[in-house]
């Protein structure tokens, strides 16, 4: 592919989704907090809702038959099943070992940001945060960020490529410090499922798993001992993210061999 054509590639299949989706997104939040008004209360409810929107219009505006995430239909089977195993209990270890040590690193500090997110996030019910926050918002992050900007990016750059810059963008568009190491770094691992299992549906549940378990985790307080700073609690979050990281590299040796 000449310079031109990838430039082109690069604007209307990679950037022009991406601002895309924020403005689907942003205008439908607008809209709503117009309607309820805009508080940490109601931030959640205006999520869901505009995720509810946003989904269908990217999926329709961006659906290509040669994209990657509609190619590989997965086929429900034993090892379907056990796939899907691989990417809860690797999303778990490695969640699990980036929330601690990110929460117990001088990061925090420098995130104002975060801390106002995390207030909006987490100032509703149980119920509606992991509708919002745990099922909805994945599913739509997914659809944009590995099912089309990552797909995409495999047609005009190589694999290790689309990887990195595909989190890259992923974390950036959190718009913190905080959050973008954490969505950068798991972005990674998505994208990893994604092209490994030939399928979004991976990287999706990937993704409701990690968030399913900061809501609840968040909300019911389980697991507060590991984020005190101890040493203890660092070994803990260490040993977790060795634990993930050697797994991950366990599932993708498992996906090679079976080729």
């Amino acid at each position: 592919m000449n310079k031109n054509l990838k430039l082109r590639a690069i604007v209307w299949e990679i950037i022009v989704p991406i601002v895309l989706y924020y403005i689907v997104f942003l205008s439908t939040m607008y809209f709503i907090f117009a309607f309820i008004g805009h508080t940490t209360s109601t931030y959640m409810i205006a999520q869901i809702i505009s995720a509810a929107i946003t989904i269908p219009f990217m999926y329709f505006a961006s659906y290509k038959p040669t994209q990657q995430m509609f190619v590989k239909k997965p086929k429900i089977d034993r090892a379907l099943f056990i796939n899907v195993l691989w990417v809860i209990v690797i999303t778990l270890f490695i969640s699990f070992a980036l929330n601690n040590i990110i929460t117990m690193s001088p990061l925090i500090g420098l995130s104002e940001g975060y801390a106002k997110a995390n207030e909006s996030f987490y100032a509703s019910t149980l119920v509606i945060e992991l509708i919002g926050s745990a099922i909805l918002s994945p599913i739509m992050e997914e659809l944009v960020f590995r099912g089309i900007v990552f797909g995409n990016m495999r047609k005009i750059m190589n694999v290790p490529q689309a990887v990195f810059l595909s989190a890259l963008l992923f974390g950036l568009i959190h718009f913190n410090v905080v959050q973008f190491v954490y969505a950068f770094l798991l972005g990674i691992v998505l994208a990893l499922f994604m092209y490994k299992s030939g399928h979004m549906y991976a990287a999706m549940i990937g993704h409701i798993t990690a968030n399913a378990f900061a809501v609840i985790r968040t909300e019911t307080g389980i697991l507060d001992n590991t984020l005190d700073g101890s040493v203890m609690a660092w070994g803990v979050s260490v040993v977790a993210l060795v634990a993930g990281v050697a797994l991950m590299v366990c599932y993708v040796r498992k996906i090679n061999k079976g080729k």
